[in-house]
């Protein structure tokens, strides 16, 4: 298979982005003076409003991937302060214990744009506050659309990541689940491909979900060799990899006649 790059592809189901990096020994008192400096430098980067929200307020509105060890959970007993970008989708949650960036738009976003914004407010952090550390550093990517035909799934993704019960003709599968986690060295991983069978207007769809997250809790690896690019590049290419070449084809603009048996895949933009 030909080497593919992110910018071949012309089209995405890509619905969601998480990027977090979780701190220790931060003070809920030193959050005024990290509140001082990040307000203008997200007015600056197109964030309009300011939520503040109290205690466990927030949580991950995705449930973690299953393993006990996901870089993604609920931000328990502390004060969460709200950044919201509307014209880009953006969501910047900072709090004592994390920075918290997501994206929940199907316009593409160029992953450099937003992952220097949370490299940026760490920072702040990092050179603000004394005894701070980071713990933990993850990107999480959900992508979801829906088939119209069962049948045809296995046309469109990698038998290898989704499959689902067909051993008897007349069995009718309402939904199939694979979980994994593992580990590429220096991170781990989690990822979950599920097939749900649902109703839309009267007519039976096939939600078809690929939730992949990377992260690090090692603590050389963050001081050391910590780099976002390899994180994202890792997550392209299981992306690419659980698509058949047929789709792969049609995202590049190369069929996209394909997008009639799919719901949910939007032109880059």
């Amino acid at each position: 298979m030909t080497a593919i790059r992110r910018t071949d592809f012309q089209f995405n189901f890509l619905k969601n982005i998480i990027v977090r990096i979780d701190f220790q020994g931060v003070l809920e008192t030193e959050m005024e003076k990290i509140l001082v400096l990040v307000k203008p430098y997200l007015k600056d980067k197109g964030f309009s409003r300011y939520i503040p929200k109290q205690n466990n307020e927030i949580k991950n509105n995705i449930s973690n991937i299953g393993s006990h060890s996901s870089s993604f959970g609920i931000f328990m007993n502390q004060e969460t302060h709200s950044f919201v970008n509307d014209d880009n989708g953006y969501v910047l949650d900072i709090s004592s214990g994390c920075v918290c960036f997501n994206i929940s738009s199907t316009a593409y976003a160029p992953f450099e744009d937003y992952s220097a914004i949370v490299l940026d407010i760490a920072e702040i952090y990092k050179n603000n506050i004394d005894f701070v550390s980071v713990s933990r550093v993850g990107i999480r990517k959900i992508n979801v659309c829906l088939i119209k035909d069962k049948k045809k799934i296995k046309e469109y993704f990698s038998p290898a990541y989704f499959g689902y019960f067909d051993g008897i003709e007349t069995v009718d599968t309402f939904s199939s689940n694979r979980r994994d986690t593992f580990a590429i060295t220096p991170y781990k991983g989690n990822i979950s491909c599920n097939i749900d069978q649902g109703n839309v207007a009267e007519k039976i769809l096939y939600k078809i979900s690929l939730d992949i997250d990377i992260y690090t809790d090692n603590v050389n690896t963050i001081k050391q060799h910590l780099d976002l690019n390899h994180m994202n590049d890792i997550l392209f290419k299981i992306y690419v990899d659980s698509l058949t070449e047929k789709f792969r084809n049609a995202l590049s603009g190369n069929n996209e006649t394909v997008f009639s048996d799919i719901i949910g895949v939007e032109k880059n933009v």
